[in-house]
Parts: C-alpha cells; structure tokens; sequence
C-alpha cells in the first residue's frame, strides 16, 4: 500500500510541476490557457474562473495544460499558442523541463538541510552526520561474498557479533580471519539477513571477500550551505543523466540494445517500495533523480515530447516560414503512437523481472 502511494505521489508531482511551468509561463507570456487538470480523465470535478478550466480527474498521476492553439491555429486570434513569436513559444516549450530541474535543485537543497545521505568524507564535521553505516557498493563475480549472496547497497551491521560504522574496521576485521567462516550480518531494505562467508586467502597473506565498500551518513548542513550544495549536485546529476541518456541512444544507434537494467512504470514502482523503506531522506534524493531524468526525457527532440514540438518551432525560425500544421500534427501522433509502443515493450521487460514482487504487493493489499 505504501509502495502504490509513493509511487503515484511522487510520479504525479513530478509531472504536475512540468505541466505548472508550461501553464505559468504561458499565463505570464500572455498566452490562453484552456484547462490546467489534475489527474488524467474521466473529469471528476472542475471550476472555471477567468476562461480557464481546472479540473480534478480520476486517475490520479500527474496531469496535463490545455493551452490554446497548440494544435489548431486561428490566424485572428493574437492570445492563440500558434501566432506567438518564436521566443515565446520555445519559452513555454522548455518551462516545463526548466520546472524540474528547479524541483530537484529546491528538494535537494531542503533535504541537505534536513539530511542527506551521502558518502563521507574525512573532513566532514562530525556533528552533522547522523546513522552511520557501512555499506556494500560493489560486489566481485565468483567472489567469496557473490557465492554466499551479499548485494551491492547491503549495509554491513556486525561480524561475529562485532558491530561497525567504518569500513576501515571492516577491513581490519576480516584480516583477522583464521578457517573459521565469518558471520556477517548485513541489512537489505527493511531485511536483516545473515551469512556465513569464508573469505579468500591471498599469496601475499592478506584477506579478501570480494567487496568494495563505503562509509556512509545521513550528512546535514547549514542553510546557505545547503542551497549551494543543492545548487552544485543538481548540475551534476544533470550532466550525469546526459551522459547515461547519450550512452543508451549510442547503444542503440550501434546495435548494442537495451541495457537489461532499463526499468519502466513497474520497475520505478518496485524501486519507490524500496526506496520508501529506507527512510523519508532516501526518497527526497530519489524524486530529485526522477525530475531531472523527466526533464531530460521531454527536452530530446523527439516528436510529442516538448523537445521535439521545439524542434519544430526553431526549424520554423530558421526557414522563416510557417510550418504545415496538420503534417506537424501527423508527426507528433506517430511519435505518440511509438513512445506508447516502447512504454508497453518496457512495461512487459519490467513484468517479467519485477512479476513476482509486485504479485506479493498486490495480495498483501488484499
């Protein structure tokens, strides 16, 4: 129940702030906004007031701007989307994406104020750091630690009995191993599992398990600081989401596929659960990855993504000319129609993967 809500919740927030900014850049810019909607059709309950319609529909993730002339222009009217100059409607085109990359860098700034959690550093001051933990960020292959089943993000709790908070002392620890199996105690999600791992020895006498790990906290700052810090990551995150998004097309230009990893509706919705379940701060860091990557999805010139419709405006600029409406209209439909056919071929590659945990989600509903 939970999963289903953070799901929808953070989903619908997500593309109600892009729909915000096309409405208010729209209203600002002087533009008629038909229909500001929360949810998506059937209508529930709407209010008209000024010539715009809001409205509250049923299904309850995200919602859409009806502005006026996107798709029909009326050449005599000088409020319609269509007879606008060229700056405007780029402007209102890109709002939405500009929107949220604004969340993330507003929800990260406020979550570096409340806490973060983050991998420190030595020369992070120790009163801002909160839930110290240790925790697993990659696993070898064929390792002693992949045989007995540990998991990249598994936070290592104790070692025969021995509790940690760095992974230093983890280290240590297991250097001290002597042909009895060590039994390491781990927390996956809101799991606490139990292992019992004999690491390999190396010729040189040293230790192993075949992990790499990390010092991790809840980190928190000061109010400006916070800002800066929020201000900084999101232009990170940003510049990472580019170069996954220009891999993944590479990979695709290149016949190498689709990365197994690729999640859609269902995979976002199994990982929420379990973002959820490791607590409040968790999820702050989660939606603000989840607005960029929304942004950057609809500013690729794709037709019927905002990118693609400002394609379209900036081909109009440069042939100084009016574009045929209709065949605009056709090429936006078809990439419509194609996004909707890759949303069912990802939806089936989720069920497949994820089938079995969103049908224990659904009889534990019951």
């Amino acid at each position: 129940m939970i999963t289903i809500i953070a799901f929808v919740v953070i989903l619908g927030l997500l593309i109600l702030v892009h729909e915000l900014g096309h409405f208010i850049s729209a209203i600002k810019l002087g533009i008629d906004v038909e229909e500001f909607a929360i949810g998506f059709p059937p209508r529930l309950i709407s209010i008209k007031r000024k010539g715009i319609v809001y409205s509250i529909n049923l299904i309850p993730v995200g919602g859409y701007v009806k502005i006026k002339g996107e798709t029909e222009a009326d050449p005599e009217d000088k409020r319609s989307f269509a007879n606008q100059k060229v700056w405007k409607r780029s402007l209102v085109l890109s709002a939405g994406v500009l929107m949220n990359f604004v969340f993330a860098f507003v929800i990260l700034s406020i979550g570096f104020f409340v806490g973060l959690p983050q991998a420190l550093e030595p020369d992070m001051e120790a009163k801002n750091i909160s839930n110290r933990q240790v925790m697993v960020v990659e696993v070898l292959p064929n390792s002693p630690a992949f045989d007995v089943g540990l998991q990249a993000s598994d936070k290592v709790i104790s070692i025969d009995g021995q509790e940690f908070v760095s992974n230093e002392d983890v280290y240590n620890k297991v250097q001290t191993f002597n042909e009895e199996p060590l039994h390491i105690v781990v927390g996956r999600a809101d799991e606490i599992l139990e292992f019992d791992i004999v690491p390999a020895v190396q010729e040189d006498g040293s230790v192993l398990m075949g992990v790499s790990m990390l010092d991790t906290g809840i980190v928190r700052y000061g109010f400006f600081t916070s800002i800066w810090k929020g201000l900084k990551y999101t232009g990170v995150m940003i510049w990472l989401v580019l170069v996954a998004f220009y891999q993944l097309i590479a990979s695709l230009v290149t016949g190498g596929g689709v990365s197994a990893d690729l999640s859609g509706p269902i995979g976002v919705a199994v990982i929420t659960g379990q973002i959820v379940k490791m607590g409040w701060s968790y999820v702050l860091h989660f939606a603000a990855i989840l607005s960029i990557n929304l942004g950057i999805i609809n500013i690729l010139p794709f037709p019927a993504l905002d990118g693609g419709r400002l394609l379209f405006v900036l081909i109009e600029k440069i042939r100084r000319k009016k574009l045929n409406q209709k065949i605009e209209a056709i090429v936006h439909n078809s990439g419509f129609l194609l996004l909707i056919l890759l949303l069912i071929v990802v939806t089936y590659k989720d069920f497949t993967k994820f089938g079995g945990q969103m049908w224990e989600s659904i009889k534990n509903f019951f």
